[in-house]
């Protein structure tokens, strides 16, 4: 099985290779990961006691709590943290200083084994559903004790890991504890081949996020921006959404006098929705170009990366966004904790259990379209005692569901 799986990787990385390099040389991406990708480094073999991968942002942000949490407890925790994006890496930088930080190896086997020699960890814990045959296979036959935490597996993904169930059965048993978000995710767990005796609920380490309390470095130049009206943040904007917006948001604007702050997710979309805001009536300032900003604009462009978060404190009312467009979601969770008014789209597959609680709490706002949006906003910008009384119980939402973090925490350090 995993003679057939490494073939099929270089397969994949012959086909692929020539779209990748290209997007290096165009965008450049990827080119500057590549070497720590393939297991190679420029400093001294380390020992590590924990390794932990978090995918992306979201991940790596998710993980703060555990890391946290352990360190409260053992202190002396020596921790290589790994991401595979690039904006997961400039995230993973600045929340863990302490770490050493960098990229997920490809899952070939010499690059795991370089990337094993390198750091030499003796506990891995991956933070969501990462399953990687030869990371699984190489790790656990080295003696490292593997944790998957926060795990999820999305309605999408269930049938694929089913129809894979032999497979996998082989490559979960070799983890020591498997944790769930909810009871459904422990079922499915267990459905595709893990022993059940290592798989549990311990809760979404996403409700244990705590809001960063230090200033956004533009904070004095923003409240001027803003001049005392309302805001609506459309955070984490994707295709299509942006497209969909814009039109509802010139007559919400113009009628309202609001200040928009419009945060699309992934950096290639910065341009894109720039070009789109220059064919409305809108005042627009990006957040990297302020010093162009007209007395009083309308639009802020948040084309920058770790500040959304501190932005939603300014909301009336936000929009959540990959929720419109059938992308799984995002985390409304941010938002909430600030004690915002939060709206999403009927697309929160990834959010699954997230959107439930806030929904069954009252604590968030399903919405269909657009034009919904702007409906949501405007019913929060002019109905004050609402406004609060739905930020109270988005935050309060966040507040009763914590404690999955300590739970994660203790798992792994009873590995360690």
């Amino acid at each position: 099985m995993y003679f057939l799986y490494e073939v099929a990787l270089y397969l994949v990385l012959l086909l692929t290779l020539p779209y990748f390099l290209l997007i290096g040389i165009l965008r450049g991406k990827y080119l500057s990961n590549i070497p720590e990708r393939l297991g190679r480094y420029h400093v001294r073999p380390e020992s590590h006691d924990l390794w932990i991968h978090a995918v992306s942002v979201g991940e790596t942000l998710a993980a703060r709590p555990v890391v946290e949490e352990i360190l409260r407890q053992r202190p002396e925790t020596s921790i290589v943290f790994t991401t595979t994006t690039i904006t997961g890496q400039a995230q993973a930088r600045r929340l863990y200083p302490a770490a050493t930080v960098t990229y997920f190896p490809f899952d070939f086997a010499f690059a795991v084994k370089r990337f094993l020699d390198q750091h030499r960890p003796r506990v891995f814990a991956t933070m969501e559903t990462e399953i990687w045959p030869n990371v699984t296979r190489l790790a656990s036959s080295r003696g490292l004790r593997l944790v998957l935490a926060n795990g999820r597996i999305s309605d999408r993904s269930f049938p694929r890991y089913r129809a894979l169930r032999m497979g996998l059965k082989r490559i979960l048993r070799r983890y020591s504890r498997i944790l769930a978000r909810e009871d459904m995710d422990r079922e499915r767990f267990v459905a595709i081949g893990a022993p059940s005796t290592i798989v549990e609920t311990t809760g979404n380490v996403k409700f244990d996020y705590e809001p960063d309390v230090a200033p956004l470095e533009i904070a004095s130049r923003l409240d001027q921006l803003i001049a005392g009206r309302q805001v609506l943040v459309l955070g984490s904007t994707m295709e299509g959404e942006d497209e969909a917006l814009l039109p509802e948001l010139e007559r919400f604007v113009a009628e309202e006098d609001a200040f928009v702050v419009i945060a699309p997710r992934k950096p290639e979309r910065f341009e894109i929705v720039a070009g789109l805001l220059a064919t409305t009536k809108l005042d627009v300032v990006r957040r990297s170009d302020l010093a162009r900003a007209s007395a009083r604009p309308n639009v802020l462009l948040l084309d920058t990366f770790g500040e959304l978060a501190k932005v939603y404190r300014y909301a009336s009312a936000a929009f959540i966004g990959g929720t419109l467009a059938p992308f799984g979601g995002h985390n409304p969770i941010e938002a909430a904790a600030a004690g915002v008014p939060v709206c999403f789209g009927p697309s929160m597959s990834n959010f699954r259990e997230i959107a439930s609680v806030f929904l069954r709490d009252d604590a968030a706002t399903q919405v269909r379209s657009a034009a919904d949006v702007i409906a949501f906003a405007s019913r929060m910008f002019h109905d004050a005692a609402e406004r609060v009384a739905s930020g109270e119980r988005a935050r309060q939402t966040v507040l009763q569901n914590r404690g999955a973090s300590e739970r994660t925490a203790r798992r792994i350090l009873e590995l360690l």
